[in-house]
């Protein structure tokens, strides 16, 4: 059956999907075939009419000639079968052989399948299919069946209103309204019911956006004002909100204020707070485990793009085609003279990439690549066939926005990146200076269509979002938080989109936004917060969201396995997304599944896949590529990988390199890397320690004695102990060269620590280590290294005192490092169904599974049974 997509995007498919020919670039073609199809059930159809009505600027000659040539390459197109002719006088379409999706929209409404017939729904009939020189017969027969097709929208519609009002479901009543007031905008006896079912759910935000959105509509189209009726509802809806935050704010502001201020005393959800200052120090980056920085570093990093991925309710995800064009969308210039509208340009290229993202029509490059690529060292704006070339697209859309008396204006262009020729224009499109964003829906609705236009590859997706666009204030939050995010700033972001968040709760983004970089700084006070916020609000939150917020709780939780099955579910939805995929590689090695890590991983072309990133030198790429390798033990392909990654961080080099050949034994190349990494400088890419658990202290960075220590560990796994010992003492050297300030350091006196250990100096080692513990007798690292150390020396009574301690620290924030130290310390005193145990529980909350394979205190336990099952990679 060869099915018609008229709503929204347009196209022609086979019954496997495929498409057939180019009809949806051909409008009178298209029109012609759609109009017999939604017209079948009235019988044959005069060929005098046809022609009438599609050309009726012609003699009846001429266009009974164009009727039939048109019908030839309809038929070329679809096949013979689907045009029943009559003689020569009158034909139809055969049913049996051709539908569409207002047919099938149709049968579900009448079947009662509401949610079915809402989800066939993705934009309007033939929405922006312009015919030249149409008749008024046609146009009549388009308007009125827009108008039926709306009628059974919403008639669906108000059915799911009813059913979810009787069920107790007010959320889902109170989504399925809002939808209805964006298809019927003049009926305001049913604003009213739907503002009445925002407010029942205390949703006031979204009432009174419901209100202003159709005030506005009102005062543009008509010059009017809304009804007295109306506007009291509204002020005492307004009323309520003042004296009552609405429930995702005071939930927010009690549970997260409650449960993370001791920990995060910048973060404050209080009604009356506005947003925060920058913070005046670097902001710290806490992180649980040491892999943080490798692998749930690029979980997070993914989220992001998630974040900014809305998948509509209305979406089917359809595995990516080989030749989909690659878009990228610039920030709009600020042409305006006024710095109040700076945050304008990222509002208008965030809507544009997520209705495109949405869409699933083209390749959208990752904001984040516009934001690194998009503007020089100097800071001025990049051209946009240059943006085009540095990221890979061949179609840029960029544009501008300028100040005409009260009004803003915007204007948009599609440009040809290997021609530098615009091929599309859209605008002027105005809207209010007090309220500029009012016009980035029909913006992002017209960009959309040109893109449809200029293209041949349409699938069914829609040109329009469920959500309204957030209010101007409310959405620079947004971008600003991102904006932090990407320069590192994380305690401003989560400030900033907890605060768009509680000034717009029907704004999940930001609420999503802010439990992802709270995740990734290991505050979970605040992921579980906001989770247990938005659990009530399962019509609002998009599918890959939701996935977003579940992946930070699992990470919270250390629950790895949930992790895997996320992120490859995330994944699925946008398989182009080069940054979901270093995301699911990365929950993969977490999970010890090294070979479905490298299966993701293997997809991406990190010359042209990773441009959004920051990090020029791709590290999550290549420490995850290398990770699985040496997993899995094939260190050979190990080291040839880490030989490709570009030496523009020499020192994290030099580690990927150093890894695979302890792996294969290869001491004087080991010695001779480890010599030449001693003389090159510390690399802030590789944010990466020696201990777990660091209680929120800024995030190590990778430094040549980190590198070398991490070396000798590596060669004592696989037995090396001479070799192991001379790397150890070259990196004690480099450590005790070092200027006084410098050796104080916290970071360089773990790393003193670790090497006096692999050296076998457990008095100096511990003296060293106690000097940490004595800054913060709290810190899970300094006790566990303490007991270690003692277990080294013999000493069971420190040793024990030591695990005492450790066995009582529970929770979130101390995740599997307890259990890694208690861990250590039994294997160390020969406690091997101990140790193993204790590794066990240490696997079950959360453990990376590298930093278990490359401590050296654990090779006793081979051959202890269920040690290799632990270890072993679970592919």
């Amino acid at each position: 059956m060869i099915e018609l997509t008229l709503l929204g995007l347009h196209a022609v498919r086979d019954s496997e999907g495929r498409e057939l020919g180019s009809l949806p670039a051909q409008p009178k073609r298209f029109a012609l075939l759609a109009y017999l199809v939604l017209a079948g059930g009235d019988g044959y159809h005069r060929r005098d009419s046809l022609a009438a009505m599609f050309w009726p600027e012609l003699d009846q000659f001429a266009a009974r000639r164009a009727l039939r040539n048109t019908l030839y390459h309809i038929r070329e197109a679809v096949g013979d079968g689907v045009i029943i002719t009559k003689g020569d006088e009158a034909l139809t379409i055969d049913p049996a052989v051709i539908t569409s999706d207002v047919t099938k929209l149709f049968a579900a409404t009448a079947a009662g399948r509401y949610e079915e017939a809402v989800d066939y729904y993705r934009g309007e009939l033939l929405a922006g299919m312009h015919l030249a020189r149409a008749g008024e017969a046609y146009e009549e027969w388009l308007t009125r069946e827009r108008a039926r097709v709306i009628e059974q929208v919403v008639r669906a519609l108000r059915a799911l209103v009813e059913r979810d009002e009787k069920a107790g479901e007010g959320a889902g009543a109170a989504y399925w309204a809002q939808r209805i007031c964006t298809l019927m905008p003049d009926d305001e006896s049913f604003l009213r019911r739907a503002m009445s079912l925002h407010d029942a759910i205390d949703d006031r935000g979204g009432a009174l956006r419901l209100y202003d959105s159709f005030a506005r509509h009102l005062s543009i189209q008509f010059d009017a004002k809304p009804s007295a009726e109306s506007a009291a509802l509204a002020a005492r809806i307004r009323a309520g909100a003042e004296h009552h935050p609405p429930r995702a704010a005071a939930q927010a502001s009690g549970a997260v204020k409650a449960e993370a201020v001791a920990e995060h005393p910048i973060v404050h959800l209080a009604p009356e707070t506005a947003a925060a200052a920058p913070p005046t120090a670097a902001p710290p980056r806490s992180r649980r485990g040491i892999g943080i920085a490798i692998a749930l570093g690029a979980l997070i990093a993914a989220a992001i793009v998630a974040t900014l991925v809305h998948t509509s309710r209305a979406s089917h995800v359809r595995a990516p085609g080989p030749s989909r064009t690659r878009v990228v969308v610039d920030v709009f210039e600020n042409l305006t003279g006024d710095e109040h509208f700076a945050s304008l340009g990222r509002m208008a290229s965030d809507w544009l990439t997520q209705g495109l993202l949405r869409t699933q029509l083209v390749d959208v490059v990752d904001p984040r690549a516009v934001f690194v690529q998009g503007r020089t060292t100097d800071g001025s704006i990049v051209d946009p066939v240059t943006l085009a070339h540095r990221t890979g697209a061949s179609m840029v859309v960029s544009g501008n926005y300028y100040r005409t008396g009260d009004s803003v204006l915007f204007q948009a262009s599609v440009t040809d990146a290997a021609t530098g020729r615009i091929v599309r224009t859209v605008g002027p499109i105005a809207a209010d200076a007090n309220a500029p964003v009012a016009a980035l829906e029909q913006l992002r609705s017209r960009v959309m269509t040109a893109l449809a236009a200029q293209m041949h590859d349409l699938g069914p997706r829609s040109l329009e979002g469920d959500d309204e666009v957030p209010p101007f204030e409310v959405y620079k939050s947004y971008v600003e938080g991102w904006d932090a995010y990407w320069h590192g700033d994380y305690n401003r972001a989560t400030v900033l989109f907890l605060d768009a968040s509680r000034h717009d709760p029907a704004f999940t983004g930001a609420a999503i936004a802010a439990a992802t970089v709270a995740s990734n700084n290991n505050q979970c006070a605040i992921v579980d917060s906001i989770a247990r916020t938005l659990s009530a609000t399962r019509h609002r939150i998009e599918r890959i969201q939701r996935l977003s917020l579940q992946i930070g709780i699992a990470h919270c939780h250390g629950h790895n396995d949930e992790l895997l099955r996320l992120t490859l579910e995330r994944a699925e939805l946008a398989p182009r997304t080069s940054g979901m995929r270093i995301s699911a590689a990365a929950a993969a090695l977490y999970a010890n599944r090294p070979e479905r890590a490298l299966q993701m991983l293997e997809t991406i072309n990190p010359q042209t896949d990773l441009s959004w990133t920051t990090d020029s030198s791709h590290f999550d790429y290549w420490s995850g590529f290398t990770e699985a390798l040496h997993l899995l033990g094939r260190h050979d392909d190990e080291l040839r990988r880490a030989s490709e990654m570009p030496n523009i961080a020499p020192l994290t080099r030099a580690w990927l390199r150093g890894r695979a050949l302890a792996a294969l034994g290869r001491p004087r190349e080991v010695l001779a890397l480890v010599d030449t990494a001693l003389t090159l400088q510390t690399e802030t890419s590789n944010h990466l320690g020696l201990a777990p658990y660091t209680n929120g202290r800024p995030q190590y960075s990778a430094t040549p004695a980190w590198v070398a220590v991490w070396v000798s560990r590596e060669l004592a796994v696989h037995g090396d102990s001479a070799t192991s010992k001379k790397v150890a003492a070259r990196a004690m050297d480099w450590y005790r060269g070092r200027v006084a300030d410098e050796r104080s350091s916290i970071e360089e006196r773990i790393v003193a620590v670790w090497a006096l250990d692999l050296m076998g100096q457990y008095p100096q080692a511990e003296q060293i280590a106690r000097s940490l513990l004595a800054t913060d007798s709290t810190n899970v690292d300094y006790r566990g290294m303490v007991a270690g150390l003692a277990a080294e020396r013999g000493d069971s009574a420190v040793t024990s005192a030591g695990d005492a301690w450790l066995s009582r620290q529970h929770g979130d924030s101390v995740s599997w490092t307890a259990s890694y130290y208690r861990a250590r310390d039994a294997a160390l005193l020969g406690h091997r169904a101990d140790a193993v145990a204790r590794l066990r529980e240490a696997i079950d909350a959360g453990a990376w599974p590298l930093y278990l394979h490359v401590d050296p205190a654990f090779r006793v336990l081979r051959g202890e049974p269920g040690y290799a099952a632990l270890m072993t990679p679970r592919d």
